[in-house]
């Protein structure tokens, strides 16, 4: 998000300073690890971009600035009021993204979700994103939490799933690499026809024998998983039978 914003930012900061040059010595700005320095440079727009639980702290290391300005978060699971204490005049740059240090991201496709103190605050909130995304769109606190649990399902939980994967192919001398084609073909699918209509394997079918095998030929601990997952699949697909396998 900073490279997508490079041209109008005015510095990075951090509670590390390490942290905040390594970040701003590509970008050209400057870097700074005392919140003491936003009431001297006095940035229009302060975007807190940190984990939930440490905005709270932040927040109040940088206290009441006098001048006003806008104050975002990038949470999808926080209020915008959780601001207050550095400014009236809050909101919300939420963008529905996985974020890793190395792994580039095109921001251009990121979805971005905005909310804001103000109608003229909203607009200021909505051009930041637009100038960054092709996709903006407004999400109350609400929306966003539904966002974000949305989001746990189709990343970290596909994430871990794919970890789990890694774990069975090792296991008979094979790389995560060999099942690629094929989870490229499943989202394809799910995209172009739904992922209910995509759905297939023994659980759609409901081939109890197969399941059985399957699950007893797993690692104790991902027995459960295969379980409840093909299960979820069953009621899904084969609603009225109680059969569970």
């Amino acid at each position: 998000m900073a490279k997508a914003l490079s041209d109008r930012l005015v510095a990075i900061f951090s509670r590390n300073a390490e942290h905040a040059s390594e970040l701003s010595t590509p970008l050209g700005v400057g870097s700074f690890s005392d919140y003491a320095e936003l009431g001297r440079l006095k940035p229009d727009v302060i975007i807190i971009s940190i984990a939930d639980h440490a905005v709270s702290e932040v927040v109040a290391s940088i206290g009441r600035l006098d001048y006003s300005p806008l104050v975002l978060h990038t949470s999808g699971t926080l209020t915008k009021e959780i601001l207050c204490p550095i400014s009236d005049r809050t909101g919300i740059l939420y963008p529905l993204q996985t974020f890793s240090k190395g792994c580039a991201v095109d921001m251009t496709t990121v979805p971005f979700f905005t909310e804001a103190s103000s109608p003229e605050d909203l607009e200021i909130v909505d051009a930041l994103a637009s100038s960054v995304s092709v996709t903006v769109r407004h999400a109350d606190e609400a929306h966003r939490r539904v966002l974000h649990v949305a989001g746990v399902f189709t990343s970290n939980f596909t994430n871990i799933l794919l970890d789990c994967v890694e774990r069975i192919l090792s296991e008979a001398g094979y790389g995560l690499d060999v099942v690629k084609p094929l989870l490229k073909a499943t989202v394809a699918k799910a995209f172009e026809v739904g992922p209910r209509a995509a759905q297939t394997g023994p659980a759609r079918r409901g081939d109890y024998e197969v399941l059985a095998r399957q699950e007893a030929s797993l690692p104790e601990d991902l027995q459960p998983v295969y379980k409840v997952l093909s299960d979820l699949i069953i009621k899904t697909y084969h609603k009225g039978r109680n059969e569970s396998h």
